[in-house]
């Protein structure tokens, strides 16, 4: 069943903060893949006028690495032949055609999955190539956000801590590779439940795993925002990247958001509102309403992308 993305952005300062570090990207390409998008969170850290410039150069950078992957392209990646390969395809000929098993050489992946320039030979992958490819180019791009925050603290000595959380999702023809660093969330909502997709780097995520405390306890912990895992600027390696992959269907709902809107909103009322909401844009700004409602202690930012029918 061939899929469509409609989606829907909200971001607010709170009730208890000065300036909004929260950045966020929702993109629906018109004349890209259908059933395609790019969606992104990111919650900056580090003082004064830093975090906001974190959380903007981690959705930016992540932005310009992926929005190509969802443009004018086919629904499979494909890949440019080798002189070696062209020659070999040449002589295959009849031996090929008794033989459609045979298996041929794989060459090494581009720099994106986009189609190759009219009249290349190209080769189109396999589709659990396809499916690694995909999900490394999210990483790629994660992991590019971090060099990115690195190069801007070597250059501005006062923004060295600075950092922020992450979360993304590139959905492409119906499939989402969604990553996560940091305590930014994505949950998928299916059939009237919500699930939670990424696992939290935090303290009292640890804490809940190990069976220390329960679920319910991580919303007034008084470390609860204790992160071990984030973009920094003083980060000297690649950061670690979770990702995850999920088929959606006709009736999902992603959503994403930074802590200050989960930590508000626990997950029934979130699953209320989506259930009750048909209107995506509706139902974002009842999510910060909510969020501000119940205290708005942090600054909010949701993205929503609901999957239809095309």
């Amino acid at each position: 069943m061939a899929l469509r993305l409609i989606a829907a952005s909200k971001t607010d300062v709170g009730l208890q903060r000065e300036q909004n570090e929260d950045s966020c990207y929702a993109a629906v390409p018109q004349d890209g893949i259908p059933g395609s998008g790019l969606f992104i969170v990111a919650d900056g850290m580090g003082g004064y006028h830093a975090g906001e410039v974190a959380s903007r150069l981690a959705v930016e950078t992540i932005r310009d690495s992926l929005t190509p992957l969802i443009g004018p392209a086919s629904g499979q990646p494909t890949v440019p032949l080798t002189r070696d390969q062209k020659k070999s395809k040449g002589k295959r000929g009849k031996d090929d055609a008794r033989d459609p098993n045979k298996t041929k050489p794989l060459p090494e992946l581009g720099a994106n999955g986009a189609s190759q320039p009219t009249g290349a030979a190209t080769q189109r992958l396999d589709e659990s190539v396809a499916l690694e490819h995909y999900a490394d180019q999210v990483r790629d791009a994660v992991e590019a956000s971090n060099d990115a925050l690195i190069a801007y603290g070597r250059d501005h000595a006062d923004s060295r801590e600075m950092g922020s959380t992450v979360t993304a999702a590139l959905v492409v023809s119906g499939r989402a590779f969604i990553a996560n660093v940091g305590d930014s969330r994505t949950y998928l909502f299916r059939d009237g439940k919500l699930s939670r997709i990424t696992r939290d780097h935090s303290l009292v995520e640890r804490l809940v795993e190990a069976g220390q405390i329960d679920p319910a306890d991580v919303y007034d912990h008084p470390n609860r925002n204790l992160i071990y895992r984030s973009l920094s600027a003083t980060t000297r390696s690649s950061v670690e990247v979770d990702i995850f992959m999920e088929q959606l269907k006709a009736g999902d709902i992603l959503l994403l958001c930074s802590d200050g809107a989960w930590e508000m909103v626990r997950d029934e009322q979130i699953a209320s509102i989506l259930s009750e909401t048909e209107d995506i844009e509706h139902a974002a700004e009842l999510l910060v309403q909510r969020a501000n409602e119940n205290g708005g202690e942090d600054n909010i930012t949701v993205v929503l992308a609901r999957c239809v029918e095309a």
